[in-house]
C-alpha cells in the first residue's frame, strides 16, 4: 500500500533576505528562497562555502585542555593509554581516530570495544576490571560514558584516570571522572553542540595534533554521517572535506573496504557511506565483535586489511538476512498484537530476536508505521532494547519519563537503547504510551513531506540543478531539498527493471520534464497518458555519455483525478442515467426537514460530534469546499473523505460511485441538491431505518449551475475548437488540457462528439489521443440540433424543474 504524505510547503517568509541573498551570491531566485527560508544571510555563506578554517577551536570545549595536558602526562610516563569505545560507526570511527593520534604521539595505546550481544552498550563493571589486569592507567571513552557513574568510581578506586567524552544527552548524576568532555553540558559554551561522539574525539585530537588531526577527516565523516547528527555547521565542514578525502584517501582500510563495496572509480558521496560503507563496518559490531572493524581502520597490513573487508561483506549479508526475518515477524506481530489506534509508541519483544540487528529493524518499523518504536530481544533475565522515533517525539525524555521500570537507557532524541526486566515489559510499554499521548496528536503519526519550494513560472534547468548541488552532502538537518510541480501533464509512461521503477514524460506549458519513480513507483501504477498530475520531488543530473540531464526523483505524487472524475461522472449521470422505477416509487420512514437552515456547517459539525455514525452526501465541488474548510477551522479531521466507501465513523460521500455505505450508518444527511431526481430518490431508496436530514436550500441551485457551465459547451468553445484544428493542431489528448487551447477535457469530448455527428470533422481514437481532421462542409450547420447538445438541454431543463420542486415542496 503507497505511503500517504502530508505535504508542507516551507516558503520563505523574508523576501528581502532572499534578495540580499540572491543578490550577493548571484543565486536564481529559487535557490535563493529556499535558502533563506534555512538559514540567515551569515549561516549562508559558511553553508555554500564550508572551510576547515571555520571550525571552531577546541579550546573552547569544556575539557579539552585538561584532557589534553593528563593524557601528555600519560605518555611522558610511559603509560598504557585504553580507548574504551562502542560498537557503531560512531564508536569504531572515534575509537580509530583517537587510538592513530595516540599512536603519532608516541603513546603506549591499545583499545576495547564491549561486544554487544554479551556486555551492551557503554562501560561496564567487567570490562574495567579486564582493563586493569592490562596495567592501564587511563582510559579515555569514546561516544560513551556519560552515564557511566558506577563504572568511572570502580576505575578510580583501582587507580586508573578516566577522561569521558560522549555527545549523548546529560543525566541528572554525571560521573565524577577526571574529565568530562561532552558539547551538551550544562555550562558548556562550545558554539556547536550536535557534534557526534567521533566529532568530540576529533576535536581532541585536534587539541593534540593541531591540524594534523584533518588527514582524518575521511574517518571522521564516516562516523558523522552514520551517526545521523544534523549536517550543519561543524559537521558540514567536517563531512565535505571528509568526503573529498575519502575519494583520495590513502587509508589502506577504508581502500579495501571501499574495493569490497564495488565503490572503485566512483565518487563517494554521503548515499555511499550511510548506505552501503557504514552498514559493513557495523555488521561486525552488530553480530560478533567490533574489534575487526576497528583493525580495518588503524591497519598497516595489506593482506589483514582485505581480509576484513572481505570479512565485513560477508557479515553484512547474514545481518541482511536476520534483519529481513525480524522485520516480517515485528510486521505480523503488529498485526496480530498492536492496536495503532490507541499506540502511538510500537513496542514489540521476542526471546529469538538477535539484539545486535533490532535496532534496524526498529528504524524500519518507524519509517513503515511512521511512529516511535521499541524492539526488545529477550535473554534469560532482562531484555535488551533499541528504539527510532518521528519528529516531534523526543524519545531520550520518553525514556526519562519511564525510567522507574528500566534497568539503565541512553540515548539522544531520535534513537536509543534499554535494558528492562522481563515483568517490566507490560507497565513500561503502557507507560511510554501513556507519555506519549501528552506531546503526539493523530496528525503526528501522518509522515510529513516538506516542500522547500514552489515551482511557478521558472524553468528547472541544468544550472539550477548544479546549484542545488551545493546544497550537498545531505543528511539530518539538511535534507535534499524538495520541490511542488503542480499540473504537469502525463505525456509518456514508461516501465523500467520489469515494471519495478517508472519513468513519466511530463509537459507543463513549454517545459518537458523527465520523472523517475523509485520509492514512489506504486504511485505510478494509476498513471497514464494525458493525466494532470501534481509532484514532490527531488532534482537529480543525470550524465550519459557526456551528456547531463535534468531528472526529477519522484518522493510522491498525486494525479489530478478528483474533479476530472467529478466532471466525467456528471456529465455521465446527465446524459446517460436510467432511472429504475422501483428505486424512485419507494418511501423513506424517518426525514429532518432542516431545508433553509442559517449555517448547515454547524449542524454537520454537531452531528459529527454525536454518538451516532453519519455520513453527509456532498454532490457539487463549491459546497465540499466550503464544508471542509470549516471542518479544518474547526479543527476537526475525525472523519474520512471518499466517493464509493467511507471508512471512518464520520464520512463525507461526495458525489457517491456507490451507496452501499449508507447501510454503516445511523443519519445521513443530503447537503446539497443532486443532480437528478432520479439519484435523490436512489439515496432514499438506500436508506431505510435511517435518519434523513434535509439542508440544502435554493441558493445551493447557482452551485449545480456552475457545475454545468464546467462540462458543458457553448458556442464559442466550439469556435475555439474549430479554429485550434484549422491551425493544424490535429492530435490531442482526450484528459490533456493543451496549454493553448485551454478548454475543459470534458467539454472537449462534448465539442468533439457534436463536431464529428454534425459533420465538421473526422476523429480517430487511439489509446488515449484523439486525431481530429477538418471536413469541407458546404452549408451552414446548427451545432446546437445535435444529438448530444439536445441531450444536454433537456438534462439542465430537467434539473431545474427538479430543483425548485425539491427546495420548495413537500417530500
Amino acid at each position: 500500500m503507497s505511503k500517504i504524505y502530508r505535504w508542507i510547503l516551507k516558503e520563505n517568509k523574508d523576501s528581502r533576505l532572499s534578495e540580499e541573498v540572491q543578490k550577493t551570491y548571484g543565486l536564481p531566485k529559487i535557490i535563493a528562497d529556499m535558502l533563506s527560508a534555512r538559514l540567515n544571510l551569515q549561516e549562508v555563506k559558511s553553508f555554500l562555502n564550508p572551510d576547515l578554517k571555520d571550525l571552531y577551536s577546541p579550546y573552547l570545549l569544556r575539557g579539552i585542555k585538561e584532557a589534553k595536558d593528563l593524557i601528555q602526562q600519560h605518555i611522558a610516563s610511559k603509560d598504557l593509554i585504553t580507548i574504551y569505545g562502542d560498537y557503531d560507526v560512531d564508536g569504531i570511527t572515534a575509537t580509530s581516530i583517537l587510538y592513530l593520534t595516540l599512536k603519532k604521539l608516541g603513546a603506549k595505546v591499545d583499545y576495547y570495544i564491549p561486544e554487544r550481544l554479551v556486555e551492551g552498550y557503554g562501560i561496564n563493571e567487567e570490562a574495567i576490571d579486564k582493563i586493569a589486569q592490562r596495567g592501564t592507567k587511563l582510559i579515555i571513552s569514546v561516544d560513551c560514558g556519560i552515564t557511566s557513574v558506577k563504572e568511572v568510581e570502580k576505575a578510580k578506586f583501582l587507580g586508573i584516570d578516566v577522561i569521558i567524552t560522549d555527545h549523548h544527552s546529560i543525566p541528572k548524576e554525571i560521573p565524577q571522572a577526571d574529565v568530562v568532555i561532552n558539547p551538551h553540558l550544562p555550562d558548556s559554551e562550545y558554539p556547536f553542540c550536535d557534534l557526534a561522539g567521533v566529532g568530540v574525539a576529533f576535536k581532541l585530537s585536534q587539541a593534540l595534533i593541531g591540524e594534523e588531526a584533518y588527514e582524518l577527516l575521511d574517518i571522521v565523516s564516516i562516523g558523522t554521517i552514520a551517526d545521523i547528527v544534523p549536517l550543519l555547521g561543524e559537521n558540514r565542514i567536517i563531512v565535505k572535506e571528509g568526503l573529498k578525502r575519502l575519494n583520495e584517501t590513502q587509508n589502506i582500510g577504508l581502500k579495501a573496504i571501499i574495493k569490497a563495496s564495488g565503490l572503485e572509480n566512483i565518487e563517494i558521496d554521503e548515499y555511499h557511506v550511510g548506505f552501503i560503507l557504514a552498514p559493513r563496518l557495523n555488521a561486525a559490531g552488530r553480530l560478533r565483535s567490533a574489534e575487526a572493524a576497528v583493525r580495518l581502520l588503524i591497519s598497516q597490513d595489506e593482506k589483514e586489511v582485505e581480509e576484513i573487508a572481505e570479512y565485513l561483506n560477508q557479515e553484512n549479508l547474514n545481518r541482511q538476512q536476520i534483519e529481513n526475518q525480524i522485520l516480517q515477524e515485528a510486521i505480523k506481530k503488529i498485526k496480530e498484537t498492536v492496536d495503532l489506534n490507541k499506540e502511538k509508541v510500537i513496542v514489540l519483544w521476542d526471546k529469538n530476536w538477535h539484539p545486535g540487528v533490532i535496532g534496524i529493524v526498529a528504524s524500519r518499523i518507524t519509517e513503515r508505521f511512521h511512529r516511535p518504536s521499541i524492539l526488545i530481544s529477550l535473554g534469560e533475565g532482562e531484555g535488551k532494547g533499541s528504539g527510532r522515533s518521528i519528529e516531534g517525539f523526543n524519545l531520550y525524555k520518553a525514556l526519562e519519563y519511564c525510567k522507574d521500570y528500566l534497568i539503565k537507557y541512553g540515548g539522544h532524541e531520535m534513537a536509543a537503547g534499554i535494558n528492562i526486566e522481563k515483568n517490566n515489559l507490560e507497565i513500561f510499554k503502557t507507560k511510554i504510551n501513556e507519555y506519549a499521548d501528552t506531546v503526539l496528536s493523530d496528525l503526528d503519526l501522518i509522515p510529513s513531506l516538506r516542500i522547500d519550494a514552489k515551482v511557478k513560472n521558472e524553468k528547472i534547468d541544468i544550472e539550477i540543478a548544479k546549484q542545488v548541488q551545493r546544497f550537498k552532502p545531505f543528511g539530518s538537518n539538511n535534507p535534499r531539498p524538495n520541490f511542488l510541480f503542480e499540473g504537469l501533464t502525463v505525456t509518456k509512461v514508461f516501465d523500467l527493471n520489469g515494471g519495478k521503477y517508472k519513468k513519466i514524460i511530463v509537459q507543463k506549458d513549454k517545459f518537458v520534464y523527465e520523472l523517475m519513480l523509485f520509492d514512489a513507483s506504486e504511485k505510478g501504477n494509476d498513471v497514464k497518458i494525458g493525466d494532470v498530475i501534481d509532484v514532490v520531488g527531488s532534482i537529480e543530473i543525470n550524465s550519459w555519455n557526456g551528456i547531463e540531464l535534468v531528472v526529477i526523483n519522484v518522493k510522491d505524487l498525486r494525479i489530478k483525478l478528483p474533479l476530472f472524475s467529478y466532471y466525467k461522472n456528471l456529465s455521465k449521470i446527465m446524459v446517460e442515467y436510467k432511472p429504475d422505477k422501483k428505486e424512485i416509487d419507494k418511501k423513506v420512514d424517518y426525514i429532518i426537514d432542516q431545508r433553509g437552515i442559517n449555517n448547515k456547517w454547524e449542524y454537520v459539525l454537531k452531528l459529527f460530534k454525536g454518538e451516532s455514525k453519519t455520513v453527509v452526501i456532498v454532490n457539487t465541488i463549491v459546497e465540499l469546499r466550503s464544508l471542509l474548510r470549516y471542518l479544518k477551522k474547526e479543527k476537526f479531521l475525525d472523519f474520512s473523505l471518499c466517493n464509493v466507501d467511507c471508512k471512518k465513523e464520520n464520512g463525507i460521500l461526495f458525489f457517491p460511485n456507490s451507496l452501499k455505505p449508507l447501510k454503516y450508518y445511523d443519519d445521513i444527511i443530503i447537503y446539497d441538491i443532486p443532480f437528478k431526481k432520479e439519484i435523490f430518490y436512489h439515496i432514499l431508496s438506500h436508506s431505510q431505518g435511517k435518519r434523513i436530514h434535509l439542508v440544502f436550500k435554493e441558493a445551493d441551485i447557482y452551485y449545480n449551475l456552475k457545475s454545468f457551465d464546467e462540462i458543458f459547451p457553448q458556442r464559442k468553445d466550439f469556435i475555439k475548437l474549430y479554429k485550434f484544428i484549422e491551425e493544424g493542431n490535429n492530435i490531442l489528448f482526450k484528459d490533456h488540457l493543451h496549454p493553448q487551447l485551454n478548454l475543459n477535457p470534458i467539454k472537449f469530448s462534448f465539442c468533439i462528439k457534436a463536431m464529428k455527428e454534425i459533420g465538421l470533422i473526422n476523429v480517430k481514437e487511439r489509446d488515449n489521443i484523439f486525431m481530429l481532421s477538418k471536413n469541407s462542409v458546404s452549408q451552414k450547420v446548427n451545432i446546437e440540433q445535435t444529438q448530444i447538445m439536445q441531450q444536454i438541454f433537456s438534462a439542465k431543463k430537467e434539473f431545474i424543474e427538479f430543483a425548485k420542486f425539491i427546495v420548495s415542496q413537500k417530500i
